[in-house]
């Protein structure tokens, strides 16, 4: 039976299952009330941080199963901040569009629940049962606009995905167990710390898990489905699908290396990662110069910046950590920003989102134009933005760990995606207004989702410290 301390452990996941739970009620039994939802999301999600923040922190839980600590804590409150910002944003989206329901909400709901589980998981079964608890949710999200055709596609190419990711991290789990006896990741890296056998096993098994999770965070050469799956979701749903999945993965890949000791167990694990990354941050930064649907381009774009934060999982130890978490904070706000923009100037869900289609925006729509500038800049890594912070502090540990050349090819590739998110800003503000005005959603929810993320960039990016301390602190529970 669960203790008292494994239940308030997981206290803001229970918050969060019991607000679905009340959402899928109110839509089969009340549907007048569909008109609250996600005013009631909202609630869900500042009473999962409540939890979060008010409860103590437990330490190891449901018999070791699962670590409730600071790094739990700062994940956890990152992906509750972009549950309330993307479920915020879709209400006067989904109403435009007529689709406003419980169960799409609920849904975002179980997702996070699912990405939290993830994040304080450090056992592979409970692992395991996170993510498919978020990746069935996001399934059905994709697919959510069934009579749109290529909201349908987006749908079955991510469940292909996702298919042959929970395949791969199943089966190395499996082998993980054969080689270690032991499905718990901090006791296979003491069992590697006493001097066992690195066994062609536990090396495929490791390989599997860790291609699962490239899955999730669309790395190179795992990238095939994101371009096609941003572009077909509602855009609400592709802004929470661009973090909180990566988010998730990010931090399982992180107690990986850690546990193992992978930066000094061998050049090996380097050279493999380090391939990985720089060729995502080429692959994405190089395909997106050409792309003309803004969806598609800051989905090469996700790619390249996954890129970029595997570097800190490559060199992981306290620098390392404290780097990605950095980059999973700022990521997390400067594309929900971007995202909420591309929502609100929006015609059709069902055609292209041309990046031309925002040509004089900036001075019909300044306030708007300007979160998406601040946003655009951010991600392209200018100061003083929080992509600059996010992206100096990762190759910042890179340097200190003597990988020059990884720090070396990220900034050429930082340098490289300047051109295609300048390109967004120029279309805002030195291209005429087409002749026939664009039909745009008029929402002040949408546009306050935009200020707060672009404010939240900004303050990132200016007073970066207090960031640094809470992400740094939340490292040396992930270092031991």
């Amino acid at each position: 039976m669960p203790t008292q301390s494994d239940l308030l452990a997981v206290a803001p996941e229970l918050v969060l299952i019991a607000g679905a739970g009340v959402l899928l009620i109110l839509d089969a039994f009340l549907p007048k009330l569909r008109r609250i939802a996600s005013e009631l999301t909202l609630l869900t999600a500042v009473g999962a941080a409540w939890a979060l923040l008010a409860l103590p922190h437990q330490g190891l839980v449901w018999s070791g199963m699962m670590r409730a600590d600071t790094l739990f804590v700062l994940v956890s409150l990152c992906l509750l901040v972009a549950l309330f910002l993307c479920a915020w944003m879709a209400g006067p989206y989904l109403h435009r569009a007529g689709k406003e329901t419980g169960e799409f909400y609920a849904l975002l709901i179980f997702a996070t629940a699912g990405a939290m589980i993830m994040a304080g998981s450090i056992d592979l079964l409970p692992l395991f049962l996170g993510l498919e608890l978020l990746s069935i949710a996001l399934y059905v999200l994709n697919a959510f606009f069934k009579d749109i055709d290529v909201s349908l596609e987006a749908g079955l190419k991510y469940f292909i995905v996702g298919a042959f990711a929970a395949a791969f991290t199943a089966y190395g789990i499996a082998l993980l167990y054969g080689a270690t006896a032991t499905t718990n990741i901090e006791a296979m890296g003491r069992i590697l710390a006493a001097g066992a056998t690195v066994t062609p096993i536990l090396i495929v098994g490791f390989a599997m898990v860790a291609g699962g999770m490239a899955f999730k965070l669309a790395l190179f050469p795992f990238h095939g489905w994101a371009p096609d799956v941003y572009q077909g979701s509602p855009t609400p749903v592709t802004a929470f699908l661009s973090v909180v999945p990566k988010a998730a993965a990010l931090i399982v890949l992180l107690r990986f290396a850690t546990s193992f000791d992978l930066l000094h167990m061998g050049h090996s694990w380097i050279w493999a990662a380090g391939i990985v990354a720089v060729g995502s941050q080429t692959l994405g930064n190089i395909v997106a110069i050409v792309q003309r649907d803004i969806k598609r381009m800051l989905a090469y774009s996700g790619i390249a910046h996954m890129g970029y934060a595997m570097i800190g999982v490559i060199v992981a130890g306290t620098a390392g950590s404290t780097a990605v978490l950095i980059y999973i904070a700022a990521y997390t706000v400067m594309n929900i920003g971007a995202f909420s923009v591309i929502a609100l100037m929006s015609e059709n869900e069902a055609e292209p989102h041309l990046i031309s289609d925002l040509a004089g925006q900036g001075w019909s729509r300044p306030l708007t134009s300007l979160a998406l500038a601040i946003c655009m800049f951010s991600l392209a890594g200018v100061p003083p933005f929080a992509g600059f912070a996010a992206k100096f502090f990762v190759f910042r540990s890179a340097v200190d760990q003597g990988l020059i050349w990884l720090a070396v090819l990220g900034v050429i590739n930082s340098l490289i995606s300047a051109f295609y998110y300048l390109r967004v800003v120029y279309t805002l503000y030195m291209r005429p207004l087409p002749r026939r005005v664009p039909d745009f959603l008029s929402s002040r929810a949408i546009g306050a989702v935009a200020g707060v993320s672009a404010a939240l960039v900004v303050l990132i990016g200016l007073y970066p410290t207090w960031l640094l301390s809470a992400a740094h602190a939340a490292a040396r529970f992930l270092v031991r």
